[in-house]
């Protein structure tokens, strides 16, 4: 007799894991390219086989292994494309090979990507915002020069002559705004922007203060 409940237990729990595998659902998470560079956008769809309601959750591990959730959304269509709105910049994100989870309905897929420095630029994201506010008026050469300032320090651009003082064309604003709008990519304005300063159509004193040297001087009051 208790041979036969082991049995039945036994069957019932082998019965019950192959139900539950059953269930999950099969999901896949595609990256457009295996390889990007810098001033590329991760682009890459979430494919479902069940729609049930619930969001879907990214996680991504970098270089060294560290983990951490990268973006949320609710999934309404059998096929999602997402793009990241920012591009890859050396600042943030350090060449090698990342790794992209996703979990969904407790069903888990991943995917592997590598970025690569082919000497394309990457601006940071947050040099985009002060753009803007240049371009509109809203804050004045000084301000936005210390944007170019920034990434001569971290060496995405170079200042190979610095000038006795700060010189940037109104022109230069419109060339801004179609980066800020997104209708010319990253490595476009930054070769743009290199090529002004080698010309010396732009020029930045070597006095000039950057973001950097600002955040540097706030932590030592």
């Amino acid at each position: 007799m208790k041979q036969i409940l082991m049995v039945i237990l036994v069957s019932g729990i082998i019965f019950s894991g192959s139900a539950f595998a059953q269930n999950l659902q099969e999901i896949e998470i595609v990256i457009s390219s295996s390889n990007y560079n810098y001033g590329e956008n991760l682009d890459y769809t979430i494919v479902v086989e069940e729609i049930t309601g619930e969001d879907a959750v990214i996680f991504i591990t970098d270089t060294i292994g560290n983990k951490s959730q990268l973006y949320s959304i609710q999934i309404f269509e059998n096929e999602t494309r997402i793009i990241a709105p920012f591009a890859f910049d050396s600042i943030i994100w350090s060449e090698g090979t990342y790794q992209l989870e996703l979990h969904y309905s407790g069903a888990v897929s991943s995917t592997e990507f590598i970025i690569e420095n082919d000497g394309t630029i990457g601006i940071p994201y947050w040099i985009k915002d002060i753009s803007k506010l240049w371009v509109n008026g809203q804050t004045g050469d000084p301000e936005f020069a210390k944007t170019i300032q920034f990434l001569i320090d971290e060496k995405i651009i170079f200042n190979p002559s610095p000038g006795k003082e700060l010189h940037i064309p109104e022109w230069f604003k419109f060339t801004t705004a179609w980066w800020t709008n997104n209708q010319i990519p990253d490595t476009i304005y930054g070769y743009s922007l290199q090529f002004l300063i080698d010309e010396k159509v732009i020029t930045v004193p070597v006095d000039q203060k950057s973001f950097s040297q600002d955040l540097s001087s706030d932590k030592t009051l």
